[in-house]
């Protein structure tokens, strides 16, 4: 039996947006499967990594399907939050399905993978003064609402609906989280 030609994107995804989704589609013009690897899974409701693995995967599909791009070529998989060393490198491959190249921007985890002799390609970032977590997360905190504007319309709709600007702003501010709903107490 012939194994599909597979790759992993291996990120944090906090949240799905628009460079990602590039990034996504380009490996997918390569490859038959993509495995997104989700990184710093068992963290969560916090500034850096404010939404939960679920709540990840759930805006990688809903801007996949968007998109039109057939689920059936997705798979997901997650690697709890550990140390930088190694064993984080080989636990992540362990836990995913057989692939032929693992994507990765972070030049650690980069270096990592290569040691353990995997096929390790650095993508080309899309846009990335534009399309970039951080920046987006920051947009949120600031209650700019032209982050929704560097993620598919689905995502930004679920961040909305699960609260996710308010957590942003609460789990960055926490002295400020009676403003941000005042049917929240004793925060």
């Amino acid at each position: 039996m012939r194994l599909p030609r597979r790759a992993i994107f291996f990120g944090r995804f906090q949240p799905f947006h628009l460079g990602h989704l590039h990034v996504a589609e380009e490996i997918l013009n390569e490859y038959e499967e993509l495995v997104f690897l989700i990184g710093m899974s068992s963290e969560s409701h916090t500034e850096r990594n404010p939404f939960t693995a679920g709540e990840r995967i759930e805006m990688i599909r809903l801007s996949l399907r968007e998109k039109g791009i057939d689920l059936g070529r997705i798979i997901t998989s997650t690697l709890p939050s550990m140390e930088i060393h190694p064993s984080s490198a080989y636990h992540a491959i362990y836990n995913c399905p057989k692939s032929e190249a693992i994507y990765v921007g972070n030049p650690i985890m980069f270096r990592l993978f290569t040691e353990l002799g995997l096929r390790v390609i650095s993508p080309k970032p899309y846009m990335r003064e534009k399309y970039n977590g951080t920046l987006i997360r920051e947009m949120m905190k600031k209650r700019d609402r032209r982050w929704k504007e560097l993620v598919s319309p689905t995502v930004a709709q679920y961040i909305e609906e699960i609260g996710g600007v308010e957590r942003i702003i609460m789990v960055s501010s926490p002295s400020e989280a009676h403003i941000v709903d005042n049917n929240i107490e004793g925060i």
